[in-house]
């Protein structure tokens, strides 16, 4: 650029005051949130929020087929229990038991128990996305704008250097080859300053996007909120009925826990189904071992009558060659509490002595408050997780090599059939269901589907 000719840089100067206007435009309309692209998408119709995200350390790593047998099986065993729970109350229709008064109630109360908690759960995520577009949205912003002024800047120093006399060059020809090396590389500052916002430019339809976004799942937050109403009103009408129950059939169901009979069904109901699952898991054992062609004629865990048969025995001790067995000692009680009552123990009538006749405790009674967290005692898969007469809400989990862990009495269960959960993660909420005087929890461990003393295993929490 020659230092006495003007007319080179005023040329420049329109293209970028140009440049500029065009990239002043764009930041305002990214900067204004009421801009028409984002209000419109107001009234679309927004997507239902995700289910509550599976814990990351869980995802699916199997193959695709592997995934179908998984799946396959998980059905299999739903349609095993269903069968099993149309059987029982064939069998029992007869009794007519009052604890049958709290299934409904107590079922629902878990229910919509659970699905609060999931709504919460999507109420964060969406409420963590909604930062997140806020935050790329005030950065992209903020970063056009300074863009802009540099632009504007980098204009007003070209055009001051353009005013250079003309006779600087004679009298200062030092000066001149400055003003000149300045010239050139003010425009080379400029170009890249205009490249750089017309990168910028090019999001305006990213960050409209993003805008849409924002409205949607703002959208969304108002139908999680008008979810958890309608929720939490099923949930009080839910526990006003069971309350209603429990005082008009008061009477009825203490005798019920006081029966010789009612206990000793109660027993041999969890034992039935506990016999159930273990023939479909050990079936599924099988299946997979043939497909692997690995079968072994000894892969059975025990006979049905072993079974079924197995009562608190506190000589009995699964083997120490399996792998769960290298836990023994390691494990955690699932709900920190008092101990009411101990594995092998008698059961205790209204006078404070032995109930004659009543089957010995299988497990053990942690007391605890009801709503407190009821943890995994290992790593494990849900094979039922259901309301049970005598257990209320029952989840059991299945440890593989034989092993189940029980868990009964629960206000809320956390998770269905077929689900994987890790050590220590929360399964369930404690309650007083099925008819128990007290809350907390029952929990009971077996091995091929005979019962064992949990407290040999884990410690207190």
């Amino acid at each position: 650029m020659k230092p006495g000719c003007r007319c080179g840089p005023a040329r420049r100067l329109a293209g970028w005051a140009l440049a500029l206007a065009a990239a002043l435009t764009a930041a305002s309309a990214i900067a204004d949130p009421q801009a028409p692209p984002a209000t419109a998408a107001a009234g679309r119709k927004h997507a239902a929020p995700a289910k509550v995200a599976a814990d990351p350390a869980k995802a699916p790593t199997a193959t695709a087929k592997h995934q179908q047998e998984l799946q396959s099986e998980q059905r299999e065993l739903k349609s095993r229990l269903a069968q099993l729970k149309k059987s029982l109350a064939s069998k029992e229709s007869a009794h007519s038991e009052a604890a049958d008064a709290l299934a409904a109630s107590e079922t629902a109360i878990s229910t919509a128990n659970r699905h609060l908690q999931q709504l919460a759960a999507s109420r964060r995520v969406v409420e963590k996305r909604i930062g997140e577009l806020q935050a790329s949205e005030r950065a992209a912003a903020t970063a056009q704008g300074a863009h802009a002024s540099g632009l504007g800047l980098a204009l007003r120093d070209e055009y001051l250097l353009s005013r250079c006399p003309d006779l600087q060059a004679i009298a200062d020809p030092a000066a001149a080859a400055r003003s000149r090396f300045d010239a050139a590389y003010l425009d080379s500052v400029i170009r890249e300053r205009v490249r750089r916002i017309g990168e910028l430019s090019d999001r305006r339809t990213e960050l409209a996007a993003l805008e849409r976004e924002s409205v949607q799942r703002r959208a969304e937050l108002d139908r999680i909120d008008a979810d958890e109403r309608s929720s939490r009103t099923q949930l009080l009408k839910q526990e006003a009925v069971r309350r209603a129950a429990l005082t008009r059939l008061a009477n009825e169901i203490a005798k019920q826990r006081q029966s010789v009979a009612s206990l000793e069904r109660d027993d041999a109901r969890l034992g039935n189904v506990i016999e159930q699952i273990g023939k479909v898991l050990t079936d599924q054992a099988r299946r997979r071992a043939q497909a692997r062609s690995k079968a072994s004629p000894d892969g059975r865990p025990g006979t049905a009558d072993e079974r079924a048969a197995g009562g608190a025995d506190d000589h009995f001790q699964p083997p120490s060659s399996t792998r769960f067995a290298r836990l023994r000692g390691k494990l955690v009680l699932p709900v920190q509490g008092a101990i009411g009552s101990r594995y092998g123990a008698a059961r205790l009538g209204e006078d404070g002595k032995p109930q004659d006749g009543a089957p010995a405790w299988k497990g053990v009674f942690i007391r605890a408050d009801a709503g407190a967290p009821v943890h995994a005692v290992a790593a494990g898969r849900v094979v039922f997780a259901d309301w049970l007469r005598g257990f209320g809400n029952l989840l059991i989990l299945d440890h593989g090599e034989g092993f189940l862990s029980v868990y009964a009495n629960n206000e809320t269960l956390l998770h269905s059939v077929g689900e994987e959960v890790a050590a220590d993660e929360v399964i369930a909420e404690v309650g007083n269901t099925g008819g128990n005087a007290q809350s907390g929890l029952y929990f009971e461990m077996r091995y091929q589907g005979r019962p064992f003393d949990p407290q040999a295993w884990a410690v207190a929490r």
